[in-house]
């Protein structure tokens, strides 16, 4: 899948490859290792390889390297600690409001395996719709700043700009049927105790699909790469054991939210690296030709037009713009320009893509 060498340069391709192999050898670790520089690499990349320390202890990393790899693993344990002080204390809250909450993404998956080094931003936790605005009053009411959504409140520490939790109604999709899926979530989750916070967990199938979606969403809007990188880490792990996985699960969730191809085209990008993770009827036997086209392009629409233009508006928030921004008519152009482009049709975006190259 062509995505996969545009998303992931070839040094996180490489590192994927050994940190995903189920064997790597010495002399492929030391090969590696011979014309890479620890010093100039990105954060989410030197994570990779302390996994694979990790998860390799058999294997030797040299001297070169060893401060750096110690230092990425004791910074993620800090800001997990640093997180889940949080988590806990607004967990209690809606435990004592009598508000059930469902731990999603990466706190979910430190949940599912608690040794293993995970950075996280912020912890997003789920709760039921009709809880959603009584949770959001008593966390804000605890001394958090929201940032309001649509699909999720994300409340940051204080008045700073560093966020803690991410409060969702629904998992934003895109679809407009996301809501369909929290009734089995909710009933498929086992109760767990996250940090003293008590919290439900979901199964092993939902967190498949909850991570394919995500990572579609990552690809459309163009996010950081660590959190592609953090996706087929963590399918590698929900994935490995293959008894008992009900894919009927994962279908169902499909089905009802919209997203059949959304999660079709996130497998056969993960496929590219884990071929052996997926069923082949997820890698697109089943999709008509025309369709999974349209959709494709439509990817290839978001990533290259709408999120650089969404990047370069900045600051999302109008009241805050007006407050920070100058100067204001350029911001508010880009906004006009954002709105409309959003609403084109499928054949004026296919030209928009033809004229700068794209396709």
């Amino acid at each position: 899948m062509v995505l996969t060498r545009e998303v992931l340069e070839t040094e996180e391709r490489q590192l994927l490859s050994l940190a995903l192999s189920p064997s790597v050898t010495q002399e492929r670790l030391d090969a590696f290792l011979e014309g890479w520089d620890i010093e100039k690499a990105p954060f989410p990349s030197v994570l990779l390889l302390s996994y694979l320390m990790k998860t390799h202890p058999d294997l030797s990393f040299p001297d070169s390297v060893m401060p750096r790899l110690k230092g990425v693993l004791t910074y993620c344990r800090f800001q997990n600690l640093k997180l889940y002080a949080h988590f806990s204390k607004i967990a209690g809250r809606l435990e004592s409001l009598q508000i059930p909450l469902v731990v999603l993404k990466g706190g979910a998956m430190k949940a599912y395996r608690p040794d293993f080094p995970r950075w996280m931003g912020d912890i997003d936790i789920l709760v039921r719709e009709q809880d959603f605005h009584k949770a959001a009053e008593a966390t804000e009411a605890l001394g958090y700043t929201p940032f309001k959504c649509a699909h999720s409140w994300d409340f940051s520490i204080g008045e700073t700009q560093e966020s803690a939790i991410d409060l969702h109604r629904y998992i934003q999709m895109n679809t407009g049927k996301e809501s369909s899926l929290n009734q089995g979530l909710f009933a498929r989750a086992k109760e767990v105790t996250v940090a003293s916070g008590k919290c439900l967990l979901p199964c092993r199938e939902d967190m498949v699909f909850i991570s394919l979606v995500n990572l579609y969403r990552n690809l459309s809007d163009k996010t950081s790469s660590g959190s592609v990188l953090n996706a087929f880490i963590d399918l590698d792990y929900l994935l490995e054991k293959g008894q008992g996985f009900n894919w009927d699960i994962v279908w169902d969730n499909a089905r009802k939210t919209g997203t059949e191809i959304q999660v079709c085209l996130s497998s056969a990008f993960v496929s590219t690296l884990l071929p052996q993770s997926f069923p082949k009827e997820f890698l697109g036997d089943w999709m008509d030709r025309d369709q999974a086209g349209r959709q494709c392009l439509d990817l290839l629409y978001q990533r290259e037009i709408i999120s650089p233009l969404r990047a370069q508006i900045g600051v999302s928030d109008v009241i805050k713009a007006f407050r920070t921004v100058r100067p204001i008519p350029p911001y508010i152009g880009r906004r006009i320009r954002l709105f409309f482009l959003k609403r084109l049709g499928f054949r004026t975006r296919v030209a928009i893509l033809e004229k700068k190259g794209f396709i």
